[in-house]
C-alpha cells in the first residue's frame, strides 16, 4: 500500500486573526476615506481619490497593512472593472450609439495619438532617451481609464446622456488601442519578430469591435427575443406551472409582474453566460477582454428592465470591487519610495504635459449640442461653440479622457520589466499617471458641480451634425440621493 507523506495531506486553507483584522481595518479605512471624508466632507472631491490614497498609504509601498497575496486584491479590482464595463454596455442607448459611435471612435484615435506623440517628443527632445525608450514612454500616455470616467459621470447624472455615452464609447475604443499598443511593444521587444505577432492583435481587435458590435446590436436581440418567445409559449408555460403552481385567487396583474420578473432574470442569466464566453474568447484571440465585457452588455441593451435588475443584483458588489480597483489595481502600483527623489518628481510633472493631448480632444472634437427645453424656460436655444453648455461639454470630454490608470500602469510595468524604461523614469511615468488619476476626476467633478448636467436631464438634445438627428436624453436608471450618489 502506497504511503502518503505528511506534506501531501491537504489540511485546509489557513487564516490568522491578524490577517482578518488587517483586512477589516483596510476596508473600513477605504470606506471612510472615500465615502465619508472625500464624498461627504469635501463634497466636490471624488471618492476615488480617497480610495487611491488609501491604497498608496496602506499598500506595499506604505505601511504594508494589506495581507498577501496582493495579486488577489488587484484581481478583485479588475473584476469590478469588468462588471462596470458590462453595465455600461447594458446602459447604452441604441439610437444614441448609432449617431455617436463614429465620433467616439475618432475621439479615441485622436485622444491616443496626441498624448503618445507629446510623450515621445518630451522623452526624445528633453530627456534625451534612446529610440526604444522614447517609443515605450510615449505609449504609456495613450490609454484612458474607463473606470475613472464612468465612476464620476455616473454619479453626476451624465453617463446615460448622449455626451456620457460618447465618452464611454471613446474610452472603450481607447482601451482597445492600448491593448494593440501593448501587443506591438511585446512584438518589438521579442528576440524574434514574427509577422503574426504584429498583425493578429490588430485584425482581431477590429473584427471584434466592428463585426462583434454589429452582431451584438442586430443579431443578438433577435435571438434573445426568439428565446423569450419560446419561453412564453403555452407548452412551456404548462411545464413551468408544474414547478410553480398558481395560487388561488391570483390576479392577472400578479402573473404579468411575475412574468416580467422571470423575463428579466432569464436575460440577466443570459448576460452572465455570454460574459463567461466572451471574456476568454476576446482574450485568447489577443483582443481586450474588456471589449468582451462591453459586447456582452451591449447584446442586452435593448431588453427593457434589465438595467434595473442588473443594478439591483450587482450594484453593491460593483461599488466595493471598484473601491478595490482604485485602491489596489492603481494604488498598489505606486513606487512611493522612489518619489523621495526630486528629479523623479520634476520629470513626472514634465511628462504629465503629455496629457494635454487628451484634454485637447475636448475642444477639438466635442460636437455642439443644442438643448430644447420642455419647461417654462426658453423653448429653443442655439448654442455657440466654446460658450455656455458647449464649453462645459468640451471640458467634460477633455477631463474624462485625461484620466489614466489601469492600462497605463500595465504599459509602464511592461517597459521597466523588459528593460526598455529605466527605473527612475518608470517612477516619473507612474507619478504622471497617478497625477492624472487624481487631477482629472477632481476637475471633472468641479466642472459638473458648478455647471451640473442635471438641469438638462429632461431636455431634448440635438447634435449639430449634417443629419440634424434629435437625441432624447434619458435620466439615469438608478436612484440618486441628494449628493448625486448612485444607489441600488
Amino acid at each position: 500500500m502506497e504511503t502518503i507523506e505528511e506534506d501531501d495531506v491537504f489540511t485546509g486553507v489557513p487564516s490568522t486573526y491578524d490577517d482578518l483584522f488587517d483586512v477589516f481595518l483596510f476596508l473600513v479605512v477605504l470606506y471612510v476615506m472615500g465615502d465619508v471624508i472625500c464624498q461627504r466632507g469635501f463634497k466636490i472631491v471624488p471618492s476615488l481619490i480617497g480610495f487611491i490614497a488609501t491604497g498608496v498609504a496602506l499598500g506595499p509601498e506604505g505601511w504594508d497593512l494589506v495581507p498577501d497575496p496582493l495579486s488577489t486584491w488587484v484581481l478583485l479590482g479588475n473584476l469590478g472593472l469588468v462588471l462596470l464595463i458590462a453595465q455600461a454596455g447594458v446602459d447604452m442607448d441604441l439610437e444614441i450609439l448609432k449617431k455617436i459611435g463614429v465620433r467616439g471612435f475618432i475621439i479615441a484615435i485622436v485622444g491616443s495619438i496626441l498624448p503618445i506623440s507629446i510623450g515621445m517628443l518630451l522623452s526624445w527632445a528633453v530627456l534625451d532617451q534612446p529610440r526604444s525608450t522614447v517609443i515605450a514612454m510615449g505609449c504609456c500616455f495613450g490609454p484612458t481609464s474607463a473606470g475613472i470616467a464612468i465612476n464620476v459621470l455616473g454619479k453626476c447624472q451624465v453617463l446615460e446622456s448622449p455626451l456620457g455615452q460618447l465618452i464611454v464609447a471613446a474610452a472603450i475604443v481607447d482601451d482597445i488601442l492600448a491593448l494593440l499598443v501593448l501587443s506591438q511593444l511585446q512584438a518589438l521587444t521579442a528576440e524574434t519578430l514574427a509577422v503574426q505577432d504584429v498583425v493578429v492583435p490588430i485584425v482581431s481587435a477590429f473584427l471584434w469591435l466592428f463585426l462583434g458590435g454589429a452582431i451584438a446590436l442586430i443579431a443578438a436581440p433577435k435571438v434573445i427575443d426568439r428565446i423569450l418567445a419560446g419561453l412564453r409559449s403555452p407548452r412551456m408555460g404548462r411545464i413551468l406551472r408544474v414547478f410553480r403552481p398558481a395560487k388561488e385567487g391570483q390576479r392577472d396583474e400578479d402573473d404579468d409582474d411575475k412574468h416580467r420578473s422571470e423575463t428579466e432574470t432569464i436575460c440577466l442569466v443570459g448576460l452572465l453566460g455570454l460574459l463567461i464566453c466572451l471574456l476568454p474568447a476576446t482574450h485568447w484571440s489577443q483582443a481586450s477582454y474588456l471589449l468582451g465585457a462591453f459586447l456582452a452588455g451591449l447584446a442586452f441593451c435593448q431588453q427593457d428592465g434589465l438595467t434595473v435588475r442588473f443594478q439591483s443584483h450587482f450594484q453593491p458588489l460593483i461599488d466595493w470591487l471598484m473601491r478595490l480597483f482604485f485602491a489596489a489595481t492603481i494604488g498598489f502600483q505606486v513606487p512611493l519610495s522612489l518619489f523621495a527623489d526630486k528629479n523623479v518628481i520634476a520629470k513626472g510633472f514634465l511628462l504629465s504635459l503629455a496629457l494635454l493631448g487628451k484634454v485637447a480632444v475636448g475642444p477639438l472634437l466635442t460636437p455642439v449640442f443644442s438643448y430644447n427645453s420642455n419647461s417654462s424656460r426658453e423653448e429653443s436655444t442655439n448654442p455657440q461653440r466654446f460658450k455656455g453648455k458647449h464649453l462645459r461639454d468640451c471640458a467634460v470630454v477633455g477631463f474624462s479622457m485625461a484620466g489614466e490608470a489601469e492600462f497605463a500602469f500595465v504599459l509602464a510595468v511592461f517597459g521597466v520589466t523588459e528593460g526598455v524604461i529605466p527605473p527612475n523614469l518608470y517612477a516619473s511615468i507612474v507619478f504622471a499617471i497617478l497625477l492624472s488619476s487624481i487631477v482629472s476626476p477632481l476637475l471633472l467633478r468641479a466642472v459638473l458641480a458648478f455647471y451640473p448636467y442635471k438641469e438638462d436631464s429632461e431636455d431634448t438634445v440635438t447634435e449639430e451634425l449634417p443629419d440634424r438627428v434629435v437625441y432624447e436624453s434619458h435620466g439615469i436608471s438608478s436612484k440618486l440621493n441628494e449628493d448625486n450618489v448612485v444607489e441600488a
